[in-house]
């Protein structure tokens, strides 16, 4: 490039490679040279030059951020309205990268190439997310197609980023911020369900509340698993029935993911009882149907962002019949999965069976409820549990506190 100030564009087809597998790697391989010869022919006729950088997706540097911008617009009209099953995003930065190690010049790295590839693995398919350096610079060159939208924190990027939402459809309504840093106390959520009428009221229900904000949505278990890894939330409400890949698998996922730090909520019209084991033992914090009272439903947002699990009554009263014939303690009365814990985690533990909260256990034990806190951590840590209510299921499952009447 003439100058060493640039504006980097960086496309890539979003979920390619999950969404054309039914293709085989030979067709989608093919999708996605045909998506790239696509993307570098609106390059070529907005002035871009294609670079070499880190990353799976095409890196174009521009002398002006306009063009930049304008090149973005004409690759998602080119490309996402004629392979929807593969919709572009594309990430936008400005700067001063490095240039060299190649005989061409055209590897380029440093802080605008970074925030470029984070930017475009933020973006929702479809769209385009932007460093809001390049709206101030492409300025009314970009013809009003810019929108402050807040600011990331992005992987490996030290500093909040500034962006801008860039909006090329005709029909685009006002965007929705991109998602910010929590505030302190605030829980942020994805909506997962398939049917888009219901992500609307929950989102409704849960952005009327000051402490919650809805950082994403998703329509399949696919999609949700993706939104989250990106967006990682406190709390995914997580429909259990979905296309592409169903709530449980998704949730397995996202709970096995030692890069997550997500609680999963499961809420579906039907409670039977395999899905409510299933999702119980994958470490799901809770399990709710979808007509539960809207203020049930934030209380388990609640519960699950702090580390701890809720469950409809009706599922808890279930769940212990369920377990009616468990199977029997050995001979000293302590179970062998239990053999690690102490006398007194125990004893907690069998009071956070019978569904005591760390007060009502505290007072219970005459002890501090710290100290309960401490213990029951502690059990959770030794059992390579998730939280109480997979407590909870073992306490019965080893028959160490037997189901009432």
């Amino acid at each position: 490039m003439d100058g060493s100030f640039v504006t980097l564009l960086i496309a890539d087809p979003a979920g390619a490679a999950a969404r054309l597998r039914a293709a085989g790697d030979a067709g989608a391989a093919a999708a996605r040279r045909a998506a790239f010869a696509a993307l570098r022919e609106v390059a070529a006729a907005h002035g871009g030059r294609e670079v070499r950088a880190a990353g799976d997706g095409l890196t174009v540097a521009f002398a002006g951020a306009a063009a930049a911008v304008h090149c973005a617009v004409g690759m998602q009209r080119a490309t996402t309205g004629a392979a929807p099953e593969a919709p572009v995003r594309i990430g936008l930065a400005a700067g001063e990268p490095m240039a060299g190690g190649d005989a061409d010049g055209d590897e380029l790295w440093g802080a605008p190439v970074e925030v470029a590839r984070r930017l475009c693995e933020t973006a929702e398919p479809g769209a385009i997310v932007a460093a809001d350096v390049v709206r101030q610079v492409a300025g009314p060159r970009a013809d009003g197609l810019m929108h402050p939208a807040g600011a990331l924190r992005l992987p490996g990027v030290p500093e909040r980023v500034a962006v801008a939402e860039v909006r090329w459809r005709p029909d685009d309504e006002e965007p929705a911020p991109a998602p910010e840093p929590a505030a302190a106390g605030e829980i942020t959520v994805v909506i997962a369900d398939d049917q888009r009428l219901l992500r609307t009221g929950f989102r409704v229900i849960l952005d009327s509340e000051p402490d919650m904000r809805v950082v994403g949505e998703a329509p399949d278990g696919e999609a949700a698993v993706d939104v989250v890894r990106r967006r990682r939330p406190d709390v995914v409400l997580m429909d259990i029935r979905m296309p592409e890949l169903d709530g449980l698998q998704a949730a397995r996922r996202i709970l096995d993911d030692p890069g997550l730090d997500t609680a999963v909520v499961m809420l579906t019209t039907f409670d039977r009882d395999e899905y409510v084991y299933e999702a119980l033992r994958i470490g799901a914090s809770g399990f709710l149907l979808k007509d539960t009272p809207a203020d049930r439903l934030l209380d388990a947002i609640r519960v699950a962002a702090s580390g701890d699990a809720l469950l409809a009554p009706s599922i808890t009263r279930r769940l212990i019949e369920r377990f009616a014939h468990a199977a029997r303690p050995a001979a000293d009365g302590v179970p062998a999965a239990l053999a690690p814990l102490t006398a007194r985690e125990l004893d907690v533990l069998r009071l956070v069976a019978r569904g005591l909260s760390n007060a009502e256990i505290a007072g219970e034990l005459v002890l501090g409820e710290n100290t309960v806190k401490t213990h029951v951590a502690r059990l959770l840590g030794k059992l390579g549990l998730r939280d109480r209510v997979q407590a909870v299921v073992l306490a019965y499952e080893t028959g160490l506190v037997a189901p009432e009447g």
